[in-house]
């Protein structure tokens, strides 16, 4: 394998540790990384197998971290509720940026996601233990939009998943390895990739503002998936929440404008 293959195998490793986590961008990183131009252009031409070093330190890289919060989600449910509630809740500040600059339409597309968000929202996370199992089309639509907005930079991909109610479900299947709901769920993620990517893009480029108003809209909207049952250790829920707040909040300030 050539230096440059393992240096693209390390930066998988890398996006895909981080991606996973709540919050984080996956387009921001890799801006950070100095892959995102080339990744997307080389996408856009069909340029595929250079990037296959790549692609499979991601998927370690997911494996690792998805292992790793599912354990967190087992063993302290309403810690891992309300740590993601204080990330998911931290990235607004990188879906609309730090000049969010509001007007009538944005605050009515925010507002719309808000009511968008909290209507599809399921049941808190800490009461879902009996919740059914995703279909094959939430699946499919879920790893589309995932991974169509992990490379737009500043909106997290995670969030759209926890938007969707799937975030947990799809840790589950990581660590059990659950091959066919993943391979459906990695399915929809290259279709979207694929056939959404470059639209998306154009998208966002031409109305970043105003698909970050509904995208934080439905961030907010959806949040009470995150709400912890009772009881409650109010001292490790508050430690929780700051947490995942601070972290993602600092981490929001390495985005590239």
């Amino acid at each position: 394998m050539s230096m440059n293959s393992l240096v693209l195998a390390a930066k998988g490793i890398i996006l895909g540790i981080i991606m996973v986590l709540p919050g984080m961008s996956g387009g921001t990183l890799l801006l950070i990384l100095g892959l995102y131009k080339d990744l997307l252009a080389d996408m856009a031409r069909w340029r595929l197998l250079p990037y296959v070093p790549f692609v499979l330190g991601l998927a370690g890289g997911i494996y690792v971290s998805g292992l790793s919060l599912t354990y967190l989600f087992m063993a302290y449910r309403n810690f891992a509720s309300v740590l993601l509630l204080g990330s998911v809740l931290a990235s607004i500040k990188a879906v609309v940026g730090t000049r969010p600059a509001p007007n009538f339409w944005r605050v009515v597309l925010g507002a719309a996601g808000l009511a968008i968000g909290f209507a599809v929202a399921g049941e808190p996370m800490g009461l879902s233990d009996g919740a059914a199992e995703p279909g094959v089309l939430s699946l499919l639509i879920g790893g589309a939009l995932g991974s169509t907005t992990m490379l737009l930079p500043g909106i997290p991909g995670s969030s759209i998943l926890i938007v969707m109610g799937i975030y947990d479900d799809i840790l589950r299947y990581l660590a059990v390895l659950d091959f066919f709901r993943l391979a459906v769920f990695a399915l929809g993620g290259l279709a979207g990739v694929l056939a959404l990517a470059r639209l998306l893009d154009m998208l966002f480029n031409r109305y970043r503002l105003e698909i970050g108003w509904f995208f934080s809209g439905l961030i907010v909207g959806s949040a009470k998936m995150l709400l912890p049952a009772p009881p409650f250790a109010w001292l490790q829920l508050v430690v929780a929440f700051v947490i995942g707040f601070v972290v993602v909040w600092i981490w929001c300030d390495y985005r590239t404008e």
